[in-house]
């Protein structure tokens, strides 16, 4: 821990006693549910709320009519389209992980209703291959993406940024007024031949607000649109029209909040889900399918949370306090079934890899407000959280461990501070979090615990230059502790290229990724004027510098004469006097450090029945100390950073022709992204630019048919064929095709 920048985060909250905005709490005092500004910004440490246009933070929105216009049958779609956000993994549904910045995994701190959803990694794949976010987009009502290092409202993760969702209640669907009632929505997409089926009942009183939920949902096989290109470097997955595919996904949430006294409320809620991904290929790599297609794998998830908050709110300003306990499990299975040729011999593949990860945690919350010279809030948080992960797999009869079974607990104490200076011309936010955490494994036990604390403050400032502008500036650390996946592994096996040995071994002594995020910009912001109801523009700059990366790109070594490893070359011959490597290690390492920096600006405009939302952002990023799979060196030099993606540009545009009949029209535009290192380039990597338009129509029925909705609407219009960058137009699959969708709703 670097102590001059702890003695300045500690000048900074008791000298200003400010705080940081970041993302939301489903939670607001003032407003009911059913009323809530969707442009006001709720701070996870508890309640602390402000004016989107106010937050000095790279902050997106996506409200419940947008989620209806988009059809969509997973979140993953939605999130894409946000400026800053892209998708990572598989193209298969059900399988993708949503990036910020660049960044995935454990760096990106997603929650639903303010309990997270944890995506296990190992430090280059995710343990679980399909994810396991488990939810019906149907069901909610906001989605909230901010981006940039949030350590201070989530603790461990976060580097990249967070992702927020909050599910509807009985108010949002009855508009407030108490009563009951039930809707039901099915949807059609024809690119994967998928239909999902979902169902409301909810009931509002002056004492509970109740909903369940349940929703089902089944792809078939993906249209994608294959290369044109008709020369023989183009490899075979480039002409694929389809993709194999056979996924389903089971979710049900029942969501209760008593108010059984004036002052206090209690919520509760039960969330379960079953996912599974059948007969995919192998580590769901495509070119695997076509080598080996007699080798697949069947991926399976369930998961069950249940989620009790507590909540006292008298009179004194002193006091609104929540006390959350959550207890979840998720289980995963892992199916491999087959067998490959290998110089005329069958090699059987079958294997079960099966886990499960429990975490109980326990959150208590206090806001005090208060007044005087300076008018502040002053938010204090705890969170205690436990974890026990296992991992078996059975193979040709035996039993054996590969992440065996660990453990972690982390402990985590916050203090948040919101004020206003100057006639509330200068707004200021700050806090501290300090987190201890400590991971040990039952299963390696000659491997010392892993255990540190880490503390991560946020400064943030706006300064309402007039009425229209403001000014920002922010900054922000965040740190990511290893996971117990990345810790504790060990495994060995021979390599099929060359016959080298390729192994993972614990390595407990790896370093938290600490980063440290710095953002600037202004915003315009102007409402029922002459030239538009609603005109905002909001632009920020930010860098961010994560020290202390982990990945696990393979270190090639062969062992010298005195038994010492030592770097190697992939072979089959020595590479610049390097000899070949008889070992390849897929260990996780901290390899260096990770730059990046850009833009991203987002433009909202409403006039009269005409909308219009434009987002774009660019982003630069630079790795130090990688290892270079090709040459088997360390490239211990500024280089381009292979997974960064490409520049985006986001247009929706909609126009309300009726009152019951909204027309929309959509485009993604992306630019090329080449900025690899050379050695990519000389293999064919990197993506060109392409621009896919989507049109949607909306009608929503009146007076008898008041509770019919009815949407349409055609994705990838033009049937183009893109990549998601980093990839290879020669060798990788495109992503999806023309689509069709519609969905047809009735609430009563």
């Amino acid at each position: 821990m670097n102590f001059s920048r702890t003695l300045v985060s500690t000048a900074i909250i008791f000298g200003l006693s400010t705080t940081a905005f970041n993302a939301q709490s489903q939670n607001n005092n003032e407003k009911s549910a059913g009323e809530q500004d969707i442009e006001t910004i709720s701070v996870f440490g508890h309640k602390l709320t402000v004016a989107k246009h106010d937050a000095a933070a790279s902050i997106s929105q996506v409200n419940d009519e947008h989620i209806k216009r988009n059809q969509e049958a997973e979140l993953s779609n939605i999130l894409k389209e946000l400026p800053g956000v892209d998708m990572t993994g598989s193209v298969t549904p059900l399988s993708g992980q949503p990036a910020i910045r660049g960044l995935y995994g454990e760096r990106i701190f997603v929650s639903i209703d303010n309990v997270k959803r944890k995506t296990e990694s190992d430090g280059g794949s995710n343990i679980a291959t399909i994810n396991s976010l488990g939810i019906d987009p149907a069901q909610l009502k906001q989605v909230q993406v901010l981006r940039g290092a949030d350590s201070l409202t989530v603790g461990s993760g976060a580097v990249g940024g967070s992702i927020r969702l909050v599910t509807k209640d009985a108010s949002d669907y009855l508009n407030g007024e108490e009563g009951f009632g039930a809707r039901a929505q099915v949807m059609h997409q024809s690119v994967s031949d998928s239909n999902s089926f979902s169902g409301s009942l909810f009931a509002l009183t002056a004492q509970t607000d109740t909903v369940l939920h349940a929703s089902y949902v089944e792809f078939s096989d993906i249209d994608v649109v294959p290369s044109d290109d008709k020369g023989d470097e183009v490899g075979e997955l480039a002409k694929l029209e389809k993709i194999s595919n056979d996924s389903a996904r089971t979710n049900a949430t029942i969501k209760n909040t008593w108010y059984f006294a004036p002052d206090h409320s209690l919520q509760t809620k039960l969330d379960w889900s079953e996912t599974e991904s059948l007969n995919q290929p192998y580590g769901q790599r495509l070119d695997l399918a076509l080598r080996y297609p007699t080798l697949s794998e069947d991926y399976k998830n369930d998961y069950i949370e249940l989620m009790s908050s507590y909540t006292y709110q008298p009179t004194s300003p002193l006091i609104d306090l929540d006390v959350q306990a959550v207890f979840s499990k998720k289980s995963y299975d892992e199916v491999t079934m087959g067998y490959i040729v290998n110089r005329g011999n069958k090699i059987a593949f079958d294997k079960l890899s099966d886990g499960s990860n429990i975490r109980t945690g326990l959150r208590i919350a206090n806001l005090s407000e208060f007044e005087g010279v300076i008018n502040h809030k002053l938010a204090l948080e705890f969170n205690f959280e436990y974890e026990e992960f296992e991992q078996n797999e059975f193979e040709e009869g035996v039993s054996s461990t590969f992440y065996g079974k660990s453990d972690s607990t982390n402990f985590s104490f916050a203090a948040i501070d919101q004020a206003s200076f100057l006639n509330d011309t200068l707004l200021t936010t700050a806090g501290l979090r300090y987190d201890v955490f400590d991971r040990s494994s039952n299963t390696f036990d000659d491997y010392d615990n892993s255990d540190s604390g880490e503390l991560s403050s946020e400064l943030g400032i706006t300064y309402k230059a007039t009425d229209f502008l403001n000014f920002y500036a922010k900054y922000a650390e965040a740190f990511r502790a290893p996971s117990v996946q990345e810790l504790y592994k060990k495994d060995e096996w021979r390599c099929h290229i060359g016959g080298k040995i390729c192994y993972q071994e614990p390595q407990p002594d790896l370093k938290p990724e600490l980063s440290e995020n710095i953002e600037v910009g202004f915003g315009l912001d102007w409402s029922n004027v002459a030239f538009a109801d609603v005109f905002t523009i909001k632009a920020m700059y930010f860098n961010n510098d994560i020290e202390n990366f982990i990945d696990n790109v393979p270190f090639m070594y062969y062992v010298d004469e005195n038994g010492n490893k030592q770097l190697g070359s992939p072979g089959p011959n020595p590479s610049n006097g390097v000899p070949v490597a008889t070992h390849r290690d897929y260990s996780a390492k901290n390899i260096g450090k990770l730059e990046s920096s850009g833009v991203e600006l987002e433009l909202h405009y409403s006039l009269s029945k005409f909308d219009a939302y434009l987002g774009y952002s660019t982003i630069e990023m630079d790795a130090y100390g990688v290892p270079n799979f090709f040459l088997g060196t360390i490239e211990n030099d500024k280089q381009a950073y292979t997974e960064a993606p490409a520049d985006k540009l986001t247009l929706n545009l909609n126009y309300q022709v009726l009152d019951s009949l909204n027309v929309g029209v959509q485009m993604l535009a992306y630019a090329e992204q080449k900025r690899l290192p050379e050695a990519y380039l000389d293999r064919g990597w990197g993506t060109d630019s392409y621009q896919l338009y989507n049109l949607n129509a909306s009608y929503q029925g009146e007076g008898v048919l008041s509770g019919l909705g009815v949407v349409v609407g055609v994705d990838n219009i033009t049937n183009e064929r893109y990549l998601r960058a980093p990839a290879s137009n020669a060798t990788d699959a495109g992503e999806l095709g023309r689509n069709y969708k519609i969905t047809l709703s009735y609430q009563f």
